[in-house]
């Protein structure tokens, strides 16, 4: 039978941006990357 209540819980969807996130910073790292340089501009940009 199909369930009916198809949201998505919300500790589901923390999970998910933390996991995208982190891959997301890994990321950054893993090329020799900078996160301060990256958010430089946008702090100024506010």
């Amino acid at each position: 039978m199909a369930e009916t209540d198809s949201r998505v819980p919300f500790w589901w969807l923390v999970l998910f941006l933390a996991l995208a996130l982190g891959a997301g910073v890994a990321t950054v790292f893993a090329v020799g990357g900078d996160l301060t340089g990256m958010l430089a501009p946008l702090s100024v940009a506010l």
